[in-house]
């Protein structure tokens, strides 16, 4: 073939794949009207990656339909919205794109730390991302944004990436995260062990304390420090909702088989768990705070002092009232 008939063909399949490109990407426009559809992504702009078949969407408690068994821990949050939609390539690597519209900022980011590993990668992805295998998660505004690519070769990673770049940039909204983190000390604090609650699902599984909500929890959370010990805070309306709570945790604790040495301290309490952790509890002001595995109570005392200390500092109170 002489090169201006070999020009003449790559010319006609550069013109039928541009054909093809704008096809698709004039199809995937048709579908997307508006809701949670304008973040989807089109074929046009994620690389080889086309859209497969329509995109699936729930609202509010039909999460039932599409989740088998977890959904309930999504509406503890605080759920709206989910759009998911697949994806496909000619290798016939797929991922799946989930959207998750959530009642705001504080939800999405409760979900997103209920859903990231403390052994993912850190993404610049929305406000934070991670990629763990072929798993991403990231977290924008109200929105957590979940792909899977069902396996670890680099295209299907890239393509995780690309994708989940394409969904940032068609959300605009800036998310905060909660005052709550401010009130963790930093000094040996792992920071992909955050966990932030917004009910007693959530903070179960991260510490089975009960299966009842004897903490009466709707805004707490919890760190993880390289001692060994873990910190939690929960947030009341007041210091005298934080102390009645305080009341009836105890008595959980003190009746509970699955503690022992029950010892009441003021405003406080300490007990051993079944892993022989030491776990010491007290209220102050709007606050419960509950330090677990401490090496003894002194350091559970200097843990809890540097907590207040950071309660105090941000709301700018008055002098602390350590544990005795």
């Amino acid at each position: 073939m002489n090169s201006k008939a070999k020009n003449l063909v790559i010319s006609a399949t550069m013109f039928s794949s541009c054909l093809l490109f704008f096809s698709v990407c004039s199809q995937d426009s048709g579908g997307l009207q508006g809701g949670l559809s304008r973040y989807l992504p089109q074929s046009c702009e994620v690389g080889g990656w086309i859209r497969n078949d329509i995109p699936q969407e729930y609202k509010g408690e039909d999460l039932y339909l599409y989740i088998n068994g977890g959904a309930e821990i999504y509406h503890e949050y605080g759920f709206k919205e989910i759009i998911e939609q697949d994806y496909i390539n000619a290798n016939g690597k797929s991922i799946s794109l989930e959207i998750f519209e959530m009642e705001n900022d504080e939800a999405a980011y409760g979900i997103y730390t209920f859903k990231r590993s403390s052994e993912g990668k850190r993404l610049a992805l929305g406000n934070e991302g991670q990629i763990e295998d072929y798993y991403l998660n990231f977290w924008k505004g109200n929105f957590l944004v979940t792909l899977t690519g069902f396996d670890e070769e680099e295209e299907t990673v890239e393509g995780l990436v690309m994708i989940a770049k394409s969904v940032d940039a068609k959300i605009e909204s800036k998310g905060k995260i909660p005052s709550l983190l401010s009130l963790l000390a930093d000094e040996g604090l792992m920071k992909l062990s955050i966990k932030y609650f917004k009910g007693n699902l959530g903070l179960y599984n991260s510490y089975r304390f009960f299966t009842k909500d004897v903490f009466g929890l709707r805004d707490g959370i919890k760190g993880s420090y390289k001692g060994g010990f873990e910190v939690f805070i929960f947030k009341y309306k007041d210091s005298k909702e934080s102390h009645k709570r305080l009341q009836e945790a105890s008595r959980s604790f003190r009746e509970s088989p699955r503690y022992k040495n029950f010892r009441p301290v003021d405003e406080a309490f300490q007990v051993i768990d079944s892993n022989d952790r030491f776990i010491f509890i007290k209220s102050f002001q709007k606050y419960i705070l509950v330090v677990l595995g401490a090496r003894s109570r002194s350091a559970a005392k200097e843990i809890l002092d540097s907590t207040q200390e950071n309660i105090s500092r941000e709301k700018g109170d008055s002098p602390l009232r350590t544990l005795p």
